[in-house]
């Protein structure tokens, strides 16, 4: 009996026609409906083929119309709507997503209409449509707290979408997928289950802290502590001051999960800089890693070159306090002195005194 895994081996060898003949052998639409949408997938990112993309999820579409359970065909309906989006028909992509909502919203069995309108929000979430993926998400909450279930069962499915908000979280950038993780942790964290709030607190660390390259492949490897790959996976993606960031951001997680390899990391980044040329962006950025690294000398350096004078002041600030805080007490004051806003300076030396009354 052929199945989706027979196909998708198909599918990686490149044998697209073959592939398309094994579909008529599989038994349920909604694995027909999954076997279109990965061969759609796949030429779209092997070859940018628009039109055969765009033709192949019109029959995924025939298929998903043909799925006879209302919670199967919606969920099968938010994965096409997801992959019109991914290969750039945007307009019939939020079209399905809105019809899926409604199917979602005519389920009886409230249990199925909350995971139903979960399995949606990931798929918004990951086709790039993140506010209308949270506002769903509370959707199915308040479906579920609205619901007549026994409290155990409402643990259970709040877990469940909790897991589900944390999923969406993992497949995006770190900008998009701090507010997924965010209200994960809240969710776990209410419940008390403290395992899992634990994992999502550092999930939210690490995201905060790769702003810029946070990709999901590079913080997964940073959670497992493979840094090695991590680094090479940065150097291979990114160029230029890109390049840079992503390896100081990854320099400064290793810091904060007290790593010290990151010292020569940082080091062999700073040997690199002379030869890139930066934005004003790049540079203010870089200075506020390279304070965060606790690479003073070279932090100053970058934000001397800040134009911005309010931005400039809040990274001299910055500088001052970091110094202050290393018992550099003198030096933080001469920092200061330097900050051309006068507004920035009278609030960095108040928590200069407020430090130094620590000490």
């Amino acid at each position: 009996m052929t199945t989706v895994d027979d196909i998708l081996v198909l599918i990686e060898r490149g044998l697209y026609d073959d592939a398309l003949l094994k579909i008529g052998e599989l038994e349920d639409n909604p694995e027909k409906v999954r076997a279109l949408s990965l061969i759609a997938l796949d030429v779209y990112e092997k070859f940018s083929d628009i039109s055969l993309a765009l033709e192949l999820m019109r029959d995924a579409e025939y298929f998903a119309k043909k799925i006879r359970d209302p919670f199967d065909r919606i969920i099968a309906l938010g994965s096409i709507a997801y992959i019109y989006l991914t290969i750039g028909d945007r307009n019939r992509g939020v079209k399905l997503f809105e019809k899926a909502l409604d199917e979602a919203l005519e389920i009886g069995d409230n249990g199925k209409r909350v995971i139903a309108l979960g399995k949606i929000s990931y798929y918004m979430g990951v086709s790039g449509l993140v506010d209308s993926a949270l506002e769903t998400f509370e959707v199915a909450f308040d479906t579920l707290i609205r619901s007549k279930m026994d409290y155990t069962q409402k643990i259970d499915y709040l877990l469940k979408l909790g897991e589900l908000l944390e999923t969406t979280g993992d497949s995006l950038h770190s900008s998009n997928a701090l507010p997924f993780y965010e209200r994960a942790y809240d969710l776990f964290d209410k419940l008390h289950v403290n395992t899992k709030a634990a994992i999502l607190e550092k999930k939210i660390a690490l995201a905060r802290t790769l702003r810029k390259t946070g990709i999901p492949e590079v913080r997964k490897a940073l959670l497992e502590g493979k840094y090695g790959y991590a680094i090479a996976k940065i150097t291979d993606l990114f160029r230029g001051e890109e390049q840079i960031i992503g390896l100081l951001e990854t320099a400064l997680w290793m810091k904060r999960v007290e790593n010290f390899e990151y010292r020569q990391l940082t080091r062999e980044v700073l040997e690199k800089m002379n030869a890139i040329s930066f934005s004003q962006e790049g540079i203010e950025y870089v200075a506020t890693l390279l304070t965060a690294l606790g690479n003073i000398k070279e932090a100053l350096v970058f934000a001397s070159k800040i134009e911005d004078v309010q931005k400039k002041s809040e990274a001299l600030k910055a500088i001052a306090l970091e110094l202050a805080r290393e018992n550099e007490l003198e030096d933080a004051h001469r920092v200061i002195e330097a900050i051309p806003d006068g507004e920035v300076k009278e609030r960095a030396l108040q928590e200069l005194m407020e430090i130094e009354a620590r000490l």
